[in-house]
């Protein structure tokens, strides 16, 4: 029994409808919009179901195509990969030896102060799909995380150490072995200054094949392209399991985005909750979703657009790879594979 890669266990994509106004600028609307995008993109290739808090539910069904499966579910906020279960399960579609991990959720150590629905979602989630769950003590954010499907993990050291005080770095490394049965854990240090997580692998790295890794390098002229050329090396210096290299895609990585000022004066100010609008947006095309029949790329409406999306068209081949607008996604602090989750079911 092994931690499930995406590819290995995409049955259902899920995303949660978001509706925070003291998070997402003009209530919501926007990024609703762009959810509405990327539902319609992704829904001829895999089943989609979208979680709708209940206060959201009606207008949702207003929405969204009348294919698309809504779920009442309670959260907080919509980043569906962060409190989704991870899932084990011995082989492909093992779906009798299934299990459904539910780790401790702290809303990325602390962005805003009522996360108790959010803490409580992957069992909320597991139950209503009759899956067999796991709950556990360790702060595990689904972001930090990303596995080959074959025994090797990366993760980031960086917030998981952060949100886990109490615990050595050695005991969460043996405690996510044992329990994700991984054969080895390889930690990622470095996290951008920008990214509000404290880290997170799926701006940085991200398996896309059980042999193949995408990341990211900015220009030289950028003050942190020493530290994103360290993680390319830290990557092709990387073998899996059995002593064999991984092949690296490098895509480029978008300079800082600074909001226009009056951006985020729609939001909501409340006491506790991150302020949004005064420092810039990171953007990552690493941050993109990989489906069985299709691949979403992350779009900014920047230059580097077209380049991220030829080089993963070139590695696909006749898999289709859409291109997915994720720049109000950024404005909230994810992207496109911090608001999907893929699920078996």
């Amino acid at each position: 029994m092994g931690l499930l890669a995406d590819w290995q266990q995409q049955q259902t994509l899920l995303l949660l409808w978001p509706y925070r106004d003291d998070v997402w600028r003009l209530q919501g609307r926007p990024a609703q919009q762009q959810l509405r995008q990327l539902v319609q993109l992704a829904a001829p290739y895999c089943n989609i179901f979208v979680g709708c808090h209940p206060t959201q539910l009606e207008y949702a069904r207003t929405q969204l195509p009348a294919t698309v499966e809504l779920l009442a579910l309670n959260y907080d906020d919509a980043w569906a990969r962060d409190i989704t279960p991870l899932y084990t399960a011995p082989q492909w579609g093992g779906s009798e030896q299934l299990f459904a991990h539910g780790f401790q959720f702290t809303a990325w150590h602390g962005l805003y102060p009522d996360f108790q629905q959010d803490q409580a979602f992957a069992k909320q989630l597991a139950r209503r799909l009759c899956q067999r769950f796991i709950a556990h003590d360790l702060v595990l954010e689904g972001g930090a995380i990303t596995t080959d499907g074959a025994g090797t993990a990366i993760v980031h050291q960086a917030s998981v150490q952060r949100n886990n005080p109490q615990w050595t770095l050695v005991a969460i490394e043996a405690y996510l072995k044992q329990q994700l049965q991984l054969q080895q854990i390889v930690w990622m240090r470095w996290a951008n200054p920008l990214d509000e997580t404290g880290g997170h692998v799926d701006n940085h790295a991200q398996f896309i094949a059980p042999d193949t890794l995408v990341t990211s390098l900015p220009q030289p002229s950028s003050p942190w392209y020493q530290h994103y050329a360290a993680q390319l090396e830290q990557l092709r210096q990387l073998t899996n399991v059995c002593g064999e290299p991984y092949h690296i895609l490098v895509l480029p990585q978008p300079a800082a985005i600074v909001p226009e000022p009056d951006e985020f004066a729609s939001i909501r100010r409340q006491p506790g909750v991150k302020v949004r609008g005064t420092t810039p947006l990171l953007a990552s095309y690493v941050n993109l979703v990989n489906l069985t029949q299709c691949m979403l790329v992350p779009q900014f409406g920047l230059p580097s657009d077209a380049e991220a999306l030829q080089i993963m068209q070139q590695w696909a081949g006749k898999r289709p790879v859409l291109a997915a607008a994720a720049d109000e996604f950024i404005k909230a602090g994810g992207g496109l594979h911090c608001m999907t989750a893929t699920i078996p079911t």
